[in-house]
């Protein structure tokens, strides 16, 4: 792949914003840390403007391609709740077979269930999309990206996402489980983005909005219609996710799907830098058992905006936590910044919140008396292109993050 393909800020936008241009064709951070990806100058390339072209192009199998987005691609091809839905599915009825009064604290299970989950196996096959090994799948117009759909990088390797706009998938058929905490909660299957096993995965000036946040209560409790925007699990390793920008989403990004998945112990590799989280109520990360690099990110939470956590410790993790900037109004204090879920090997230095240096271990420890936090690095993350003081996080991550500025130039020649 030539280097004008690959520039994740083109020269000439670098210099007008005043922001670092990247010095090579490739990621920085882990996915660059053993090779560079494998995809090759002489990588085909494919211009996609509708579902039907995406699907022909993806059937090249590993052979290397370069998929050239123009506009919004609608994943389920105008398809909705009405389409996918097994003729025996009534939501109402669903509803009043489960609910708390009817059913109780038990797993759910006869004809209902069954038939909301033959309704989830009809969407599942229209809106996911497996994105095979020796992929770049890049923006070429300002608003190229997905809608109605989810991309998976499942059991593959050497995947590059630049450019794009993912907007969500709405979960027509969420799981009422009553054995979720001591309520109960409505649980839904899709990520806008999943790296599932994927290996050498680059996910570069991204944006990631939901197009379809939770709006009703049922049973006293949020109606879950989609999950996390982007998720790496079940041992996904080297992945770099940089100048991207993820707004306004509750469970936003999860390196680490289960206590249970311990044999992610030795991968989960991950850098984030120069992201830009903006409302996001929790998950920037949450990692379990991972070598996670939070470098040079920007987490914005405006006055009122629902907020839990920005970054969560997990089973095992192992969060190295440089030259990060926190801006928030009065009622977030450093304290809930992080939270705590079994992971002991947090170290951050260089961050500042609103402005100020950031003691964010010794605010971690005030949220945690009993914890025994260990603050030394837990490992020596990979180099990473354009870092600066958090001083200038801000700045630079506002005028840099998010998917559009690269492609308006970039196919020009």
């Amino acid at each position: 792949m030539n280097r004008r393909e690959f520039l994740a800020t083109p020269l000439a936008l670098a210099a007008c914003a005043g922001l670092p241009a990247r010095p090579g064709p490739g990621p920085s951070g882990w996915a660059g840390a053993e090779r560079a990806l494998d995809i090759g100058d002489t990588a085909q390339r494919v211009d996609i403007r509708s579902r039907a072209d995406l699907d022909e192009a993806l059937a090249l199998g590993d052979r290397p391609k370069v998929l050239r987005i123009h506009g919004r691609i609608d994943l389920a091809r105008g398809r909705g709740a009405k389409d996918f839905a097994d003729p025996a599915f009534d939501l109402g009825a669903y509803c009043r077979a489960y609910s708390p009064e009817a059913w109780g604290r038990r797993a759910l299970s006869g004809p209902l269930e069954e038939a909301r989950k033959r309704s989830v196996a009809r969407q599942a096959a229209e809106v996911v999309v497996k994105v095979p090994p020796r992929t770049a799948i890049i923006g070429a117009t300002p608003d190229a990206g997905f809608a109605d759909g989810a991309l998976v990088v499942a059991g593959t390797h050497d995947v590059v996402l630049q450019d794009l706009h993912f907007h969500g998938v709405r979960d027509h058929f969420p799981a009422w489980d009553p054995l979720d905490g001591s309520k109960g909660e409505w649980n839904s299957d899709y990520d806008a983005v999943s790296i599932v096993r994927g290996r050498r995965v680059w996910v570069d000036h991204c944006t990631f909005r939901s197009a379809h946040p939770p709006v009703e209560r049922i049973f006293d409790r949020t109606f879950e219609t989609n999950d996390g925007l982007l998720d790496i699990t079940r041992a996904a390793d080297l992945v770099t996710v940089s100048w991207c920008r993820f707004s306004r989403h509750d469970k936003t990004m999860l390196i680490g799907g289960s206590d249970r998945h311990v044999d992610d112990e030795p991968h989960l590799r991950v850098t984030l830098h120069h992201n830009l989280w903006e409302d996001c109520a929790e998950r920037t990360p949450r990692v379990r058992f991972g070598r996670v690099h939070v470098v040079n990110n920007l987490f914005v939470v405006t006055p009122g905006a629902h907020y839990g956590y920005s970054i969560g410790l997990g089973r095992n993790c192992r969060i190295v936590s440089e030259d990060n900037a926190w801006e928030t109004g009065p009622e977030v204090d450093a304290t809930r910044l992080v939270r705590y879920w079994g992971g002991t090997k947090f170290s951050d230095r260089g961050s500042i919140h609103n402005g100020s240096p950031l003691a964010l271990t010794a605010a971690v420890r005030r949220a945690y008396p009993a914890l025994a936090l260990e603050e030394a690095p837990a490992f020596d993350p990979p180099p990473v292109a354009g870092r600066c003081a958090a001083a200038e996080v801000g700045q630079r991550v506002r005028a840099g993050a998010g998917a559009g500025l690269a492609a308006m130039v970039k196919f020009a020649s």
